[in-house]
């Protein structure tokens, strides 16, 4: 692996270099880890609640062509399993700024989605506690796929609260596409166009699943110094389909995800708070019928630091399932969720962060036990 990682950055300097390229950084940060989870059956339960170490390292390697043009890659590496090169490349776009009179700004790649605040904070070095939100992580009982026998009110009930089917955010990755983005005064927009919606993207790039695209569109206002207030609204067909028979006919196409979103960021002198709050509904071909399925998500996230080298850190987390007629009752598609997590960081240095985090999460039906995690992690930027 590291010899792959090696040739890679190698050839991506050389390529630089033989275009011109004025001025080429490459930066990066590693994190390690010694974690414990509860032995539960929860899906947020980690290596089924045996003290695990781990560790994840992103390279960050930025080529400036002019003043205008500029490629950019992320490259993150963990110890979850086997490395390909598809999903090596955590991000790899060409951005171009100011080249239009309207000073358009345009992108394209594999990038984050214009949706949501998340930004810096799903890297570990910014990111004050151990895990994200909970809107990014969780998955819920809805599966992304059509199959028979899968789909039905008896299928989708005896998955809630495992967390095998399909997430509500994506989980902090990046999706292939194109962006046009820029700002007016204190306004900043974007609208792009992907192969995924935001419950659907996958890190091995991979094309597209279905014959529409995802659409995303964001706008953010800045009206004081300190406060960001945004909005964002994400949709796009869903499903991928299966080889496997269905029920009945199914077109993938005639079904959508649609999202909105509302978020803030505000700082005042020591203490940050972040929030964001997304409302989704999936269009939904059960064995007989198609259904809605909705879901409300949120998170308000603080940081106080304490000292110049010590802060401490809050996140609450919440999920709450719509109710529909499924069984021959009205009743929730999924489990709730709520969660916090809690936790205090300490800088050895300017680039070396220690960081102690815990972690609750409590199902709100079936015979799920209350799960934790407890994380000692240490990161080191360069």
């Amino acid at each position: 692996m590291k010899t792959m990682m090696v040739v890679i950055l190698s050839l991506a300097f050389s390529v630089t270099a033989s275009r011109g390229i004025a001025q080429v950084t490459l930066s990066g940060q590693t994190a390690v880890h010694l974690l414990r989870s509860a032995p539960t059956e929860s899906p947020r339960d980690v290596s089924y609640g045996r003290p695990t170490f781990g560790w994840r390292s992103d390279l960050f390697l930025d080529g400036a062509v002019t003043d205008n043009v500029a490629a950019l890659a992320n490259i993150r590496v963990t110890d979850d399993g086997n490395i390909n090169l598809g999903n090596l490349f955590d991000y790899l776009a060409i951005r171009m700024t100011n080249l239009t009179p309207l000073a358009l700004n345009i992108q394209a790649g594999k990038f984050d989605l214009p949706f949501g605040n998340l930004g810096e904070r799903r890297f570990p070095r910014r990111n004050p506690l151990y895990g994200l939100p909970l809107i990014y992580e969780y998955n819920t009982s809805l599966p992304d796929y059509i199959a028979y026998g899968v789909m039905t009110d008896a299928g989708l009930l005896a998955s809630r609260g495992k967390g095998t089917g399909m997430r509500l955010l994506d989980q902090g990755m990046y999706d292939v596409g194109g962006m046009l983005y820029g700002s007016v005064d204190v306004l900043d927009y974007a609208v792009a166009l992907t192969n995924g919606t935001i419950s659907s993207t996958a890190y091995d790039g991979s094309g597209n699943t279905n014959n529409g695209f995802g659409t995303t569109a964001r706008i953010a206002v800045t009206p004081i110094t300190g406060l960001t207030l945004g909005g964002a609204y994400a949709g796009g067909e869903y499903l991928a389909q299966s080889s496997l028979p269905t029920r009945r006919p199914i077109d993938v196409d005639g079904y959508k995800q649609q999202a909105v979103e509302v978020d803030l960021e505000f700082s005042r002198g020591h203490a940050v708070v972040s929030a964001e709050g997304v409302s989704s509904t999936w269009k939904v071909p059960m064995a007989d019928r198609d259904i809605n399925l909705g879901v409300l998500g949120y998170y308000v996230e603080g940081k106080y630091t304490v000292l110049p080298r010590l802060y401490v850190a809050l996140r609450a987390n919440g999920l709450h399932f719509e109710k529909v007629e499924l069984g021959n009752a009205v009743q929730p598609w999924d489990y709730d969720v709520t969660e916090w997590e809690g936790g205090l960081g300490y800088f050895l240095d300017k680039d070396v962060l220690l960081k102690f985090v815990r972690r609750e999460t409590r199902i709100r039906g079936g015979t799920f036990p209350k799960d934790f995690l407890t994380v000692f992690q240490l990161v080191v930027a360069y």
